[in-house]
Parts: C-alpha cells; structure tokens; sequence
C-alpha cells in the first residue's frame, strides 16, 4: 500500500480548485461574448417590434377617422422606447408612416400604411 501523506491531499485539493477557477473563466471568457451580443439583437428585435406596434396605432388611428368622416378625431398615446421621427407621406391613393429606427448594428426603416388619400389637404 503506498501511504499518502496529509501534505499531498492539501496539494492535490488545491490544485484540483486552481484547474477548477481555470476552466471555469476560459468558460465565462468565451461565452460572455455570445451572451452579450445576443441580448443586442434580442434587444433589437424588441425595439423593431414595439415601433411597428406603435406605428400601427397611428395608421389605424389615421384609418379611423378617414372612415369616421370630416371632423373626426382620436387621440393616440405612443410609447416609443427610443427618440424617433414618425414620418407621413402620401402618393395620392395610399399613404404610409415610417420611422427609421437606429439598431446597434445598422439603421432599419419601419413602415405602416393607411388608406387616407387626403393626408396633404388638410
């Protein structure tokens, strides 16, 4: 039988937690990384979906009260979780509203169309 002394064990423990720490920040080094660029996109795609749902109040609101008739109105409260410029614009039959959202990678254009053909008229 071969006699393992008190001092051994210590060491062998030891380095067994020392290997441990090691694997377990080469681990956290790699995947800290991915964890953070998919929240970015995960983000982003949030962002992307809450303006077209917000932009679609407006279109629908604009729908409303072209269906309503002359002196119609609604109030529409939006919450856009970042600073935009909703942007109007007709070609004579068919209107759109589009915002252009900034990502953290590139710039996306989000549009929502409404049927008022007047929207310069008044």
């Amino acid at each position: 039988m071969k006699n393992i002394t008190l001092g051994n064990k210590g060491q062998l423990s030891l380095e067994y937690i020392l290997s441990s720490m090691i694997i377990i920040l080469i681990i956290s080094l790699i995947s800290v990384p991915i964890l953070l660029t998919a929240m970015d996109y995960s983000n982003d795609i949030i962002d992307s979906i809450n303006s077209k749902s917000e932009l679609s109040k407006i279109t629908d609101a604009i729908d409303f009260c072209y269906a309503s008739g002359k002196g119609s109105k609604r109030i529409v409260l939006v919450d856009f979780n970042r600073n935009v410029d909703i942007r109007l614009h007709n070609d004579g039959k068919r209107g759109f509203a589009s915002i252009n959202l900034n990502l953290s990678d590139d710039s996306k254009e989000i549009t929502s169309y409404f049927d008022y053909n007047g929207l310069n008229e008044n």
